[in-house]
């Protein structure tokens, strides 16, 4: 039987019906797409933003991609970003709206875009909103919760306008940047606007570190800040001065900032001390100074004749170090991110190691969380053996050993100028080499004297899928004090991937290591 025409359309009809609603329900669980633009590590461990735009059609999705690198690069330009640019990965989420542009109610200008981006938000014409809810949710389908810790909308108009709250909005005005990182301050950093705007009458203390209602030099939230002979109320205008400065909120009168003129009163400006440690502490709040730290277990049983390796991995400011000590029995002993105890130093029976990081920058005078610092303990119990006599290079009765984290395949290596962590750059600019390349140090047991007296006998290599490459050995040298370690300087070779882990051995008279685990970034 052959169908009506109304069976037929009926059958076409409920056919288109169920193809939309199949494409709606694959749109809702797909999410859009996303590209990593910087990748300083896991997202557990550092402070992730996600960047959309609203208002970019399809045929602008070029222009949103250049809009965002203009403002990562210059959002990166600026401290504290700047300084603490490791502690950052940045994502890019790809949103298209049908329409470009937002809504100009004003004007009685209106467009249809993926989160509804309008103008003269609560009848104030340059702030911008964008409806939260969609947002949120094209971030939950597109990432996962930890990689938008800082969620940021690009809004495609150049008329001047943003806004802060959980989601930081900005335009494609001449002013973006500035624009951003004054919302940011808002929505990262918890900060308060600077500036005055009326005559208020009721005031009440914020929580914000930036603005305060009293006036009283000991009740000022920042007067760790405020030098002895700057007056308060403070009334020069000299920038970059701590001190108490009428106005601030909204409020030409009860509220009081302080500094002048930072970058949450006047666009253009640094963030100034005050606001500036705020950032850092805010950073903190998700990156710890210690991202680990080996051996994983935090009881130890050691004879005399052993030596354990305690290490820990902590992220890297752009101009400073961390600072690490490591204790044994609540004594000072060393510094730096490895520390090794042997036997021998140590007298029978239980004793403590612990290690304290902490980020000692002069940005920060008042760390009442301790968000800028971190330990780790554990306990050694010595046996009551004796060590044997001193061997400087026993000859192996085996291959090579290359020092891993405790349980797990990943090297202990360190960049041999910056003694930091991996991931490494394949070439680095913090060496005096020709060719840039860098150096790592690796760790090493079972390596005779002989080898150590000729280093032409060491060899290595660096694999990746079916690729292997030579590695050059450049220095070989036992660790002082550490009977049986050796530290091993290997150069990456040219040819290596931008990111992700590679795999690396070396060989003495061509016996080859373990094959251990490095990770690679741009």
């Amino acid at each position: 039987m052959q169908p009506t025409n109304h069976q037929t359309f009926k059958h076409l009809t409920c056919t288109g019906m169920l193809l939309f609603v199949v494409l709606s329900s694959l749109a809702l669980v797909y999410g859009e797409p996303t590209t990593t633009i910087i990748n300083n590590g896991p997202a557990a461990s550092r402070v992730d933003i996600a960047i959309l735009g609203d208002g970019y059609t399809a045929s602008e999705m070029t222009k949103f991609q250049n809009d965002v690198q203009t403002f990562v690069q210059a959002m990166f330009a600026q401290d504290p970003y700047r300084e603490y640019q490791r502690y950052f990965n940045v994502r890019r989420v790809d949103v298209i709206s049908n329409q470009s542009g937002a809504d100009h109610p004003e004007r009685g200008a209106f467009v249809d875009t993926a989160f509804d981006a309008t103008y003269d938000c609560s009848g104030t014409q340059r702030l911008i909103c964008v409806n939260t809810t969609k947002v949120l949710s094209a971030l939950q389908r597109s990432l996962s919760p930890a990689e938008y810790d800082m969620k940021l909308i690009i809004v495609n108009d150049s008329e001047y306008g943003g806004s802060g709250g959980t989601v930081a909005v900005a335009s494609t005005n001449a002013q973006a940047v500035e624009i951003i990182l004054h919302e940011l301050g808002h929505s990262f950093g918890l900060l308060l606007d600077e500036y005055g705007g009326s005559t208020c009458s009721q005031f009440s203390e914020p929580g914000a570190p930036n603005i305060t209602a009293v006036s009283s030099r000991n009740q000022i939230k920042w007067n760790y800040w405020i030098d002895a002979n700057t007056p308060v109320p403070t009334t020069s205008p000299s920038l970059g001065v701590p001190g108490l400065f009428q106005g601030g909120w909204f409020c030409d009168n009860g509220y009081n900032r302080p500094t002048y003129d930072s970058k949450m009163r006047t666009l253009g400006r640094p963030f100034d001390q005050i606001n500036t440690e705020q950032l850092v502490k805010r950073i903190y709040n998700v990156v710890s100074p210690m991202e680990s730290g080996s051996p994983a277990s935090t009881s130890i049983t050691l004879n005399q004749s052993d030596s354990q390796l305690f290490l820990v991995n902590s992220p890297a400011p752009l101009t400073h170090t961390l600072d690490v000590t490591w204790f044994i029995d609540g004594q000072f002993h060393s510094t730096g991110q490895t520390f090794f105890v042997t036997g021998t130093e140590l007298s029978p029976g239980s004793h403590s190691i612990d290690v304290l990081v902490k980020d000692n920058t002069s940005w920060v005078r008042s760390d009442m969380e301790q968000l800028l610092s971190d330990s780790k303990h554990w306990t050694i119990t010595l046996t009551g053996n004796s060590a044997p006599p001193p061997n400087p290079g026993p000859t192996p009765t085996s291959a090579p050993v290359l020092i891993t984290e405790d349980n797990l395949q990943r090297a202990v290596a360190l960049d041999s100028v910056t003694m930091l962590r991996d991931p490494f750059s394949a070439t680095t600019n913090n060496n005096f080499s020709a060719d840039h390349r860098t150096r790592i140090i690796l760790y090493a047991q079972n390596i005779d004297w002989t080898s150590m007296q000729n280093v032409s006998a060491l060899t290595a290599q660096v694999d990746f899928g079916p690729t292997v490459l030579p590695a050059v050995v450049e220095f070989i040298g036992f660790v002082s004090d550490i009977n049986g370690y050796a530290r091993v300087v290997v150069r990456l070779p040219d040819g290596l991937p931008l990111t992700g882990d590679v795999g690396v051995r070396i060989a003495i008279n061509g016996v080859f290591s373990n094959r251990v685990l490095i990770g690679l970034k741009p």
